[in-house]
């Protein structure tokens, strides 16, 4: 009897484990997270081809040794540091960050001209006593005048 309960309370352990799993893996945040990802890794593919079809082939005819990314400092007869690689690499890193700086840059100012957008008005003033009051009011409460649509707003 208590090696049933046993098996049954793990059993209740791991589904409850596989259900807080899936509650948290279907979470926005993490599914985004996900996406952005994958956007992330395209675009970096999309980089690399970039520097090496489009920027290497007009940079490459000023090195002296050509192209540069199949550059090796060896160190033995069969072995050597790929040092061109990771100088590919490097441009490759800056080349991105240069990408998503603008990219953020960009959205920091387009939020920055929202933000600085005037709100709507929700006040006019009267124009017999001066007293302000809701854009909606068709007459003012002070001096009970009737207000025409086209009375005067203040911002």
């Amino acid at each position: 009897m208590a090696v049933g309960r046993t098996i049954g309370r793990n059993r209740r352990a791991v589904t409850g484990f596989f259900r807080d799993f899936r509650d948290f893996a279907l979470k926005g945040n993490v599914v985004e997270l996900a996406i952005a990802v994958i956007i992330g890794g395209a675009f970096g593919n999309i980089v690399t081809s970039f520097a090496q079809d489009i920027v290497m082939p007009l940079v490459n005819p000023l090195i002296p040794a050509g192209d540069w990314r199949e550059l090796v400092i060896n160190t033995s007869p069969n072995n050597g540091i790929r040092i061109g690689s990771f100088l590919g690499s490097v441009v490759d890193f800056i080349i991105i960050a240069l990408a998503l700086y603008a990219a953020i840059r960009a959205l920091a100012r387009f939020k920055r001209q929202e933000e600085l957008a005037p709100p709507e008005p929700t006040e006019q003033e009267c124009p017999y006593c001066l007293t302000k009051i809701h854009i909606a009011a068709s007459r003012c409460p002070a001096c009970t005048s009737e207000l025409s649509p086209q009375s005067p707003i203040i911002s």
